[in-house]
């Protein structure tokens, strides 16, 4: 009878034991399930990381030598400093970005035409446009503003 008694309380034990780790589990992934659902959701701030790129370029002569080089219709020199540009842009946004850009003199307030980088692509309705003042082109006066919109695709 003792063994018999003995027998029973071990299983409850096991019992007791099976649900107290349950109860835990349960509790753990709960908890978690309830943290990822609180946390506010990361910001990006790609607009700053394309205005550096482009201070970049302009620092490396990039933006001026390709207005330069559409002003004067030289398009060897054209093709290089549009994949400079897109590389540079592309490479300071996420995966899904992307962008279109175009120069406008500030003297006529007209688009320079040949200028636009990307302009098949629309952008979203969250576009967000970054405006970059350059004052000469290789020693020359020639006031323009860089018309720039990024935006993520799908987003």
């Amino acid at each position: 009878m003792k063994k018999l008694t003995k027998n029973r309380k071990a299983q409850l034990f096991i019992i007791e034991a099976f649900i107290a780790v349950s109860v835990m589990i349960i509790m753990v992934t709960a908890l978690y399930e309830v943290q990822i659902a609180t946390q506010p959701p990361i910001e990006a701030n790609y607009q700053e990381e394309v205005y550096t790129a482009l201070k970049l370029l302009d620092n490396q002569n990039v933006l001026d030598g390709y207005i330069y080089s559409v002003l004067n219709s030289q398009s060897a020199n054209i093709t290089y400093y549009r994949t400079v540009i897109e590389q540079a842009i592309y490479g300071s946004l996420p995966d899904n970005g992307e962008f279109n850009l175009y120069y406008e003199n500030l003297t006529t307030s007209l688009e320079i035409s040949g200028s636009w980088i990307n302009q098949h692509l629309a952008p979203s309705a969250e576009a967000i446009g970054i405006d970059y003042l350059i004052s000469e082109v290789n020693g020359e006066l020639i006031p323009c503003t860089i018309h720039l919109k990024v935006w993520l695709k799908g987003v």
